[in-house]
């Protein structure tokens, strides 16, 4: 509108200037150019010359509004295009999430170069690719995911860590999550994978060292990772042990395993699994001495049904004052059918026969199980004593069982 009504003011002045003029001389005008000769009037030629500027501007607003619609088509066209990609990577990531691998691939790398986040179409593309067993095209589509984005090298990183875990390359995923917790420390994804390669390589100590920062992480599962690192010494003790023996320095067994008992932490110094191993470790590398020992102690600061049990096959330096300690902690538990059991197998231990046949009855009695029955019947073999179970049974009992070796009163007959 504003356009329109400058030129229609225009138009008044030119007309109303042109009116005037006709009242007046108008004057001569001639142009030769070459060969050519132009004569005219000064209003006739100003009338041309105005034709002329009216022609160029009409010319010009034409050029332009072309110029905006070639712009708006091609705006168009790339909206079109996003919208098509933004559309297979939902697509992509839907059927990622569905483990429809093949169909997330090939639509995760279509739509990656028109994505908006090339880098997760690369990245989900290429676990697709792993889960499908193709290694190759998973590793160059990680390359990609690389070279597409500035500062993508750690999720790259991660996302590389993951399918060498998938794959059980275990070595090389330990390398990469080593470099990448290098850069940062306590990032809680990094230190959940090197828990997880930790694990399956059984490298006790190194998951040991990491476990306090797995506890620091955001909703770190904290009864879990107790659990674990209770794990972790179990087999660290079993580990050691077996290091010995292959070694052939079981002499050294004391000192060692005392040794890795004293870099116990106290949130599992205490606890049964634990104490259970180690003591079961020294009985395995002939030093049930430290193991009666340190059982006693512990039984003493916190009573536990699976120590009482591995007390009562473990040989003391003096087997009377066993049985006495032994007995003292029945005043307290009459009725704890794995003392009297042990018990049992303690006055085997100090030849008293029949002690330990009423204290076998007796566990049997109170909580019958395959132990005690088997404990009671071989004594009872070893007595002369018949049975009711009948004979194969029992030795098919007491074999499969393996009964600790103990004292028994030599076969009459």
């Amino acid at each position: 509108m504003k356009r329109l009504f400058w030129l229609i003011l225009i138009g008044l002045l030119l007309a109303s200037t042109a009116y005037l003029g006709l009242n007046h001389d108008p004057g001569y005008v001639r142009i030769s150019v070459g060969n050519w000769l132009i004569e005219s009037n000064l209003y006739v030629l100003a009338i041309i010359n105005i034709a002329i500027l009216v022609l160029l501007f009409i010319t010009l607003s034409i050029v332009r509004r072309l110029w905006r619609a070639q712009k708006s088509a091609g705006q168009w066209l790339g909206n079109s295009r996003a919208q098509k990609a933004a559309k297979k990577t939902n697509e992509g990531l839907l059927a990622f999430l569905e483990g429809n691998w093949g169909d997330a691939s090939k639509l995760l790398k279509s739509s990656a170069d028109k994505s908006a986040t090339p880098i997760v179409n690369y990245l989900a593309a290429a676990h697709a690719a792993n889960e499908q067993g193709n290694k190759k095209e998973a590793e160059l589509l990680l390359q990609k995911a690389y070279d597409k984005t500035t500062d993508s090298d750690f999720a790259v990183g991660i996302a590389k860590a993951q399918m060498e875990l998938d794959q059980n390359e275990l070595e090389s995923s330990l390398a990469t999550l080593i470099r990448l917790k290098a850069r940062k420390p306590n990032h809680p994804f990094i230190l959940k994978l090197l828990r997880s390669v930790y694990v399956r390589l059984e490298d006790w100590q190194q998951l040991i060292q990491i476990i306090p920062e797995l506890k620091k992480a955001p909703n770190a599962d904290k009864a879990k990772l107790h659990e674990l690192e209770e794990q972790a010494w179990r087999e660290l003790f079993t580990q050691k042990a077996d290091e010995l023996q292959r070694d052939n320095q079981v002499d050294k067994a004391s000192d060692e395993l005392a040794e890795l008992w004293k870099k116990l932490p106290d949130s599992v110094r205490y606890d049964d699994t634990v104490i259970l191993n180690y003591a079961t470790q020294l009985i395995r590398l002939q030093n049930g001495l430290e193991a009666e020992t340190l059982l006693r102690k512990m039984l003493v600061r916190n009573w536990s049904d699976s120590l009482i049990a591995l007390y009562g096959t473990v040989k003391a330096n003096n087997p009377a004052e066993q049985l006495i300690t032994a007995e003292t902690w029945l005043k307290s538990r009459p009725n704890n059918h794995v003392l009297l059991l042990s018990l049992g197998r303690i006055s085997l231990q100090n030849e008293l026969w029949g002690k330990a046949l009423e204290y076998f009855e007796a566990s049997n009695s109170l909580h019958p199980s395959k132990e005690s029955l088997a404990e009671l019947c071989r004594l009872e073999q070893h007595l002369g004593k018949a049975n009711s179970h009948g004979s194969d049974h029992i030795s098919g009992l007491i074999n499969a069982l393996a009964l600790p070796q103990l004292p028994l009163p030599k076969t009459e007959g």
